[in-house]
C-alpha cells in the first residue's frame, strides 16, 4: 500500500487527517518518538508510550546501519509504523568527521571509513520494513553565512533524490532544503514539485530549528507549504518544541520529529503549558509534592511521584528519574498535537493555541 493520506478537516491553513501506512494509520497533526542511541541507553522504552496510539517511532538509518542492524525494529517490541531518517543531520552534528560528494557521504569514525550513497539508504529501509523513508539529503547549519552553500545543498540533495527513486517509491519523502535562501529553497522546491507529480507520496521540510530567529522560521515554512501540493502529507523535520509546533501547524504541516523534548528531560528540564518550563534541580522543589505538571495525564505524572522524589533522583542521576522526566516531555508534545486536531475540527485552532500560551504557574 504505501504512504496514502486524507485530510479530514481544516482550520485556516491548519490541518487534520489520517496517514495510512503498511503498519497503521496515524492521526495528523502528529509526533513521532525519535528512538534514539540515548533513549536507548537511558532505559526509555517504546513501551513508555503504550498510552498514546497512532505513534510514528523514528529510527536514525545512519546508526542503525553502523549497528550492523538489518530491521527497522529490531531489539524492540514495535508493531506500528516506523519512520526512517537519512543520516543528513549527522552532516552538521558529525562535519569534521564526514565529508560529502555527489555520489554521497563518506565518514571517519574511531578509525573506521565508509562511505553511503543515496540509493543504499533507500534500499536499507526497504529491506528494514520502514514505512516513511527519508532519502539522503544534504545539510548546511542553518546560520552559515556562505549562501552558495545552500544552492549547492539543494542541487544536491536534488541529485540525490534522482538517485534514490525507483527502489521504494511509494514510502519516499522528498526533503525540500535551503535553509533560509529563498532562492535555494526555491530550487528545492521546484524539484519537489517535479518528484511529487511523478507520484511520490509525500514531503519534508528540512534544514530548520538550528539556531535562527523563530520569526525566520516560521516565514521559511510558510514561504515551502505555499508552493508545495496541498494533498500531500508535510513532515516537519527536526522541529519539536511546543510553540514551534503549533506555529507550523498553523501554516500547513502535519508531522513533526525531533529530540528536544526527551533531551531536555534528561538535562532535568521539564516542559509544561505555555511552552514554558523549570528545572528540576532548583531548591524551590526541594519539599514540593505536587506531580510535575497538574492535570496531566502522562505516566509520570500518573502515578503520583512528586518533584520533591524527582528532584533527589535526578541529582543522584537515578536512571529511573531521568526516564520519567523524558516520558514527561514526550508526552506534553503528544497530548499538544491531540488537542491541536481536537481543535482543528471544531474549527477553533486559533483559540486553543491562545489558550495554551497563557502563562502557566510552575507551582500548578
Amino acid at each position: 500500500m504505501g504512504i496514502k493520506f486524507k485530510i479530514t478537516a481544516r482550520d485556516g491553513k491548519a490541518r487534520a487527517g489520517v496517514l495510512q501506512t503498511d503498519h497503521g494509520e496515524v492521526e495528523t497533526p502528529g509526533v513521532t518518538l525519535n528512538y534514539t542511541k540515548a533513549l536507548e541507553s537511558w532505559g526509555f522504552k517504546p513501551e513508555d508510550i503504550t498510552s498514546a496510539k497512532d505513534i510514528i517511532l523514528l529510527r536514525n538509518t545512519f546508526w542503525m546501519r553502523e549497528a550492523g542492524a538489518t530491521a527497522a525494529r529490531e531489539a524492540i517490541e514495535w508493531g506500528g509504523p516506523v519512520m526512517a531518517d537519512s543520516g543528513g543531520f549527522q552532516m552538521v552534528s558529525l562535519g569534521k568527521h564526514l565529508r560529502q560528494d555527489w555520489r554521497g557521504i563518506g565518514f571517519d569514525l574511531s578509525g573506521k571509513e565508509a562511505f553511503i550513497t543515496p540509493r543504499e539508504v533507500v534500499e536499507w529501509g526497504r529491506d528494514a520494513g520502514v514505512d516513511l523513508i527519508m532519502p539522503l539529503d544534504s545539510t548546511v547549519y542553518t546560520m552559515d553565512r556562505r549562501w552558495w552553500k545552500f544552492i549547492r545543498s539543494a542541487v544536491m540533495t536534488a541529485v540525490w533524490h534522482k538517485r534514490s527513486r525507483g527502489i521504494a517509491d511509494d514510502r519516499l519523502y522528498y526533503i525540500v532544503q535551503g535553509g533560509l535562501n529563498k532562492l535555494a529553497r526555491s530550487i528545492s522546491l521546484w524539484d519537489a514539485r517535479h518528484q511529487l507529480r511523478r507520484g511520490l507520496s509525500a514531503v519534508a521540510i528540512g534544514g530548520l530549528a538550528w539556531d535562527e530567529p523563530r520569526p525566520s522560521m516560521y516565514n521559511t515554512v510558510e514561504f515551502c507549504v505555499k508552493r508545495l501540493p496541498d494533498d500531500k502529507p508535510r513532515h516537519m523535520l527536526g522541529v519539536c518544541k511546543p510553540v514551534d509546533i503549533l506555529e507550523c501547524i498553523k501554516r500547513g504541516m502535519d508531522t513533526f520529529d525531533g529530540i528536544a523534548a526527551t533531551r531536555e528531560g534528561r538535562h532535568g528540564r521539564v516542559w509544561i503549558k505555555g511552552g514554558k518550563h523549570f528545572d528540576i534541580r532548583n531548591a524551590e522543589f526541594e519539599n514540593d509534592e505536587q506531580v510535575l505538571e497538574a492535570g496531566c495525564d502522562c505516566p509520570t505524572c500518573r502515578s503520583g511521584v512528586s518533584r520533591a522524589k524527582l528532584r533527589v533522583g535526578f541529582k543522584q542521576k537515578d536512571r529511573e528519574s531521568i526516564r520519567q522526566l523524558m516520558v514527561h516531555n514526550w508526552h506534553h508534545n503528544y497530548r499538544l498535537v491531540k488537542g491541536a486536531r481536537i481543535a482543528i475540527v471544531a474549527g477553533t485552532f486559533d483559540q486553543y493555541v491562545e489558550n495554551y500560551l497563557t502563562r502557566a504557574e510552575i507551582s500548578g
